[in-house]
């Protein structure tokens, strides 16, 4: 293969897998749609709210529902405009413009000028799909429409006849309103518009010219966690008294919906009765992730890049065996074998076993004591308990078998195409990152491109690493309280860490947790925990059961799975421990290394020089020499 044929082809994968925002629209941004399992859901005629992190898919589904994008979903299909039963527009909340709305001086009425603002905005969007609709219909709306919308956004000089010049009195309109907003004792006069009113009237004008022909009207509204909470009582009211033909579909991260109070100060938005919820999470993720990335492969492969047709063949995985050997589970399989020779019987036996089977004696001796030769025994006499004990314990002896192995790069896998999912935790940008940074590993160094390229257990679990760190070092800059979150983020994944190497009266993949202790600091905390929640450093879900009296919160929390392989800890869901509200306050204060050994009841810790290379970089942090350094 030429030179300049391998660059094309690893530039083709790199394209298709890492362009993964649909912010940063593609050439065939329609060739690699993958319809989400809720679309059906989300196309209903009554509003909803779509609920989701960063990443989850929020912005692609709500910019599939926008009239063009919809009618080349259509003709991809085989239907035409005829079929189209929406046409969507799409709004994004800009947060550095919307904030603008707010200050202490009361020389404008706040509340009244967002209002106006938000109606230019839909209008402006609504000329634009005026504009279309008469270009798919030949229908036409009436100068005098237009003329009426004009006056209901406050356009009083408006000479126009028509959509397109609407739209740029509208924008004009815009750029005077934020003049207004920045300069709030400037004579510069706005005539203001009234609540959602200008965006009915234009619905309305459509129906009435026949251009939406008895369609829906889908007002698409993205980031909604971006507006302040008197801005989302607004939308809640245009939301709640949503009448055909317009509708509103909400995309929101969790917990982003922070105000359900309307205009009326006391009439809530409710579910179900006024929108409909959709959770990305619960609506079938694996499906939709391995059919986004199948499309992908397809589109590889039609580009000539030498790619499987399937993801399971393109993301090499390790069997719990495998990864045994990999991890150097034979080295101690030799050393057991040597101490068992002195017992023909019990030298015998295992000398047939597997290698991962054999070392697992030594896992056992470790957490429950005993000598080789009467562990071994009673593997003999006890072969079906066993089994279970390595299938319950097995994948857990894993992380131990790193410990004291200085200088490994890899010390726990992180590989194939269930893991990359469950990491990937309903996040298909996380998932589709996995893969690209994979690719990038397997194709660095110089080199080449098989005959059929698949990725490597090596080059998934260093990518898996790197988007996790990636990850943790973007909390400072996405939420409120970043900084707090990072040092959470670390203090509790190093506790997981240390617990996973150390099977002495430990349970095995400790992996979540639950509050107990003084009501103050478990609310404190769970905000705290919430807001990470809604910008993906953890997970939250009701709890199974409680562990112990003290607990009082049902919140089970979890970091998120994308940081699995950071701290080399499991990605399973598995078993959990509580920790006491005031050692993760203790974390944001001075002394975090103390709070960690606290959590840890105080037993002993992995030495600093043992520590993985990535974790090793905030060892500043875990023993308290200088607890800001590392979180610049």
């Amino acid at each position: 293969m030429s030179e300049n044929n391998y660059q094309v082809q690893a530039a083709t994968l790199r394209q298709l897998f890492g362009d993964n925002r649909a912010e940063w629209p593609t050439a065939n941004f329609g060739d690699l749609f993958v319809t989400p399992t809720y679309l059906t859901k989300l196309e209903a005629r009554r509003p909803c709210i779509l609920v989701g992190g960063r990443g989850t898919g929020k912005t692609t589904a709500l910019q599939s529902l926008k009239f063009d994008a919809c009618l080349e979903r259509l003709k991809a299909s085989g239907q035409s405009f005829g079929d189209q039963e929406y046409f969507g527009f799409l709004i994004r909340i800009n947060k550095n413009r919307v904030r603008s709305f707010h200050g202490r001086d009361e020389a404008l009425d706040w509340g009244k000028y967002f209002s106006h603002y938000f109606n230019l905005l839909a209008c402006a969007e609504l000329a634009s799909l005026t504009n279309w609709l008469q270009e798919q219909s030949g229908k036409r709306i009436s100068s005098e429409a237009i003329q009426a919308i004009a006056v209901d956004l406050g356009i009083l000089d408006f000479s126009g006849a028509s959509a397109p010049d609407l739209n740029v009195a509208i924008k004009n309109q815009i750029s005077k309103l934020q003049l207004k907003v920045n300069n709030p004792n400037s004579s510069l006069e706005i005539v203001l518009s009234m609540a959602e009113s200008p965006i009915r009237m234009f619905a309305d004008a459509l129906e009435a010219s026949g251009l939406s022909d008895g369609r829906t009207i889908f007002c698409c509204i993205d980031e909604y966690e971006n507006l302040l909470d008197y801005q989302q009582a607004i939308l809640n009211t245009y939301i709640k008294h949503a009448a055909p033909p317009l509708s509103y579909k909400i995309g929101v991260r969790k917990n982003g919906l922070r105000n359900r109070q309307t205009l009326d100060g006391q009439d809530l938005l409710k579910t179900p009765d006024d929108y409909y919820e959709i959770e990305i999470a619960d609506e079938g993720f694996e499906y939709f992730a391995k059919q986004v990335a199948s499309v992908r492969l397809k589109a590889a492969r039609a580009n000539n890049v030498p790619v499987p047709d399937k993801l399971s063949e393109f993301l090499q995985d390790l069997s719990l065996a495998e990864e045994a050997e990999y991890l150097g589970a034979g080295r101690i399989a030799k050393t057991i074998l040597e101490e068992l020779k002195e017992d023909a019987k019990a030298h015998s036996y295992f000398e047939s076993k597997p290698i991962h089977e054999t070392y697992f004696l030594r896992y056992w001796q470790a957490s429950e004591g005993g000598s080789i030769i009467k562990l071994a025994h009673d593997w003999i006499a006890n072969e079906r308990e066993w089994q279970v004990r390595l299938g319950n314990y097995g994948y857990a002896s894993l992380f131990w078998l790193s410990k004291g192995n200085k200088g490994a790069r890899i010390r726990k896998y992180y590989c194939g195409e269930r893991v990359f999912l469950t990491l990937a935790s309903g996040n298909i940008r996380y998932f589709l990152e996995l893969i690209d940074c994979a690719v990038t590993y397997e194709l660095s160094e110089g080199r080449r491109f098989p005959e059929t390229l698949v990725i490597s257990p090596k080059s998934q679990t260093l990518a898996a690493r790197e988007v996790g760190e990636r990850r943790l070092n973007q909390l400072e800059g996405l939420a409120d309280h970043g900084v707090q979150l990072k040092r959470l983020v670390l203090a509790i994944g190093k506790v997981f860490f240390e617990l996973a190497r150390e099977p002495l009266g430990k349970t095995p993949e400790v992996t979540s947790f639950v509050l107990s202790g003084k009501a103050n600091e478990i609310a404190k905390m769970a905000d705290m925990l919430s807001e990470g929640v809604g910008h993906l450093a953890f997970e939250v879900e009701p709890a199974t059961k409680l562990t112990s009296r003290a607990e009082t919160r049902e919140d089970e929390y979890r970091l998120h799975r994308i940081f699995s392989a950071f701290f080399e800890i499991s990605h399973r869901k598995k078993r959990r421990m509580t920790f006491d509200a005031s050692d993760l306050i203790a974390v944001l204060g001075d002394h975090p290394g103390r709070a960690i050994s606290a959590m840890l009841e105080d037993k002993p810790q992995v030495d600093e020089e043992e520590l993985p290379e990535q974790l090793a970089l905030f060892s500043a942090f875990y023993v308290d020499a200088d607890p800001g350094a590392t979180l610049q």
